[in-house]
């Protein structure tokens, strides 16, 4: 019962605290002191063990016979700016945390009481463990999904402790991001807005839609959605133009990553700006972004110099330059070709790795319309413009998959591909696609080929 008591006080100190804040003329205030007892609960599960009843179909109840489960965790998430809406962000560790969880409740202002770096106890015994959007969630069941839970329930459930910690991010890069790190504070080093997004507020001026800004590094050759709210107070902000260090918290909407920030101090971009002068990759021995191809769309074959794109089953579907929302991008399918079996290839032009210490090879892909895997990547250091002759090996790349209808929303990133072992060399790289009409037509674009020297 004691339990009950410490949450009931927490009730009538909140209460109490917001009146007296009401009668501050100055709206900048810290998070206020509220001197309690530490919950006195048995922690005995963990937000690894909450998030492993969700089966990956629909969300679970979480139960342990008649025994209370509490967890503890720390809070990394802040909906003072607005970024937030009706989510508690909790991860397990102050730092170097392994298991981050949503909450979904129909609280509010919670950064008055849960603010980043709290620690705090969460029973989550009868609660639904599940995932929205891909995203592990914690709440209550909503039809077939995971619910808000009610302000009442969140009060009895998620308790405030006195320690508060220092929250180390999780450094990592921007193709380097994976599921185990949903949830929790990362920091990507070296990175700034894109060169599309230069200039632009963090989401829109006239209205309260969210918006998707990418961040991406120096080079070009990777990439991450940092989504902002229409309701965030720093919404009118320019984003800085300038390269640094990007704090978020990790997120995820169905196939992409994204990032949250909880205000634009996560958002440190105080060093020079990498290539002000140039769109391309620093150190680039290659880049193609297709942006200079004048003719697009169907039957528009890309016919660039020293590119080579061919099919080499006799049949008349190649490498098609395609745009959409401004962008231009290479892209394939077997749809409608018409083609028993299609073989298709775009090889680049020959790149000397003469000189090279660390040379990387990278890409983006997006799928549409996926019913199979047909497009595979390698390289040659054999090739002289007829693909039959050459000596291929595979390389393993990132390459987009699982949009099973319509097209993917964004580009997937290939990961930085390892080609030191070709340093010294004259190589190419070559996309190839093998389809048939009544089979495997997945329909692939391809775009921002880049290899670089690191």
């Amino acid at each position: 019962m004691k339990t009950i008591k410490n949450i009931k006080l927490l009730s009538v100190l909140f209460f109490a605290g917001l009146v007296t804040m009401s009668c501050v003329k100055d709206d900048d205030f810290d998070t206020p002191e509220i001197n309690t007892e530490e919950p006195n609960v048995t922690v005995n599960t963990n937000i690894e063990s909450v998030k492993s009843f969700y089966n990956g179909f629909e969300p679970v109840l979480i139960t342990n016979g008649d025994n209370a489960m509490y967890m503890e965790a720390y809070v990394v998430s802040s909906d003072e700016t607005g970024n937030f809406y009706k989510t508690l962000v909790i991860q397990d560790s102050p730092e170097n945390p392994q298991h981050g969880i949503s909450i979904s409740t129909e609280s509010t202002d919670m950064y008055t009481l849960f603010e980043p770096g709290r620690k705090i106890y969460v029973r989550v015994d009868g609660l639904y463990s599940g995932e929205f959007a891909g995203l592990p969630t914690l709440g209550v069941l909503d039809g077939e999904e995971v619910g808000r839970m009610s302000i009442i329930e969140f009060e009895e459930r998620v308790m405030r402790s006195n320690e508060v910690e220092e929250l180390v991010p999780n450094i990592r890069t921007l193709n380097g991001v994976s599921d185990s790190d949903l949830n929790t504070l990362v920091a990507f080093e070296n990175v700034q807005i894109s060169d599309s997004d230069l200039g632009e507020p963090y989401a829109n001026l006239t209205n309260t839609f969210s918006v998707n800004r990418t961040i991406t590094n120096c080079e070009r050759t990777a990439e991450i959605i940092m989504r902002n709210s229409g309701f965030a107070d720093f919404k009118n902000e320019l984003i800085p133009e300038g390269n640094g260090q990007l704090t978020a918290v990790m997120s995820k909407f169905n196939n992409d990553f994204q990032v949250f920030i909880r205000s634009t101090n996560d958002v440190n971009f105080d060093q020079d700006r990498c290539l002000e002068d140039t769109g391309e990759p620093g150190g680039a021995l290659l880049f193609e972004d297709f942006e200079g191809i004048g003719t697009t769309g169907n039957g528009a074959n890309i016919n660039l110099p020293e590119w080579t794109n061919v099919n080499i089953t006799g049949g008349s579907e190649r490498y098609e330059a395609r745009e959409f929302d401004d962008n231009q991008y290479a892209q394939i399918t077997a749809f409608s070709s018409g083609e028993a079996v299609l073989e298709a290839w775009l090889v680049t032009p020959t790149v000397d790795l003469t000189g090279t210490a660390n040379p990387k090879l990278s890409f983006t892909t997006k799928d549409g319309f996926n019913n199979g895997e047909a497009l595979k990547v390698f390289i040659s250091t054999n090739f002289s413009g007829n693909v039959e002759n050459a000596t291929w090996t595979e390389l393993s790349a990132t390459i987009a998959s699982g949009t099973s209808s319509g097209y993917a929303p964004n580009f997937t990133a290939s990961g930085d591909i390892d080609l030191s072992a070709y340093a010294g060399q004259s190589i190419a790289v070559g996309f190839q696609y093998i389809g048939s009409d009544g089979g495997v037509t997945t329909t692939y674009q391809i775009d921002d080929v880049a290899v670089f020297d690191e």
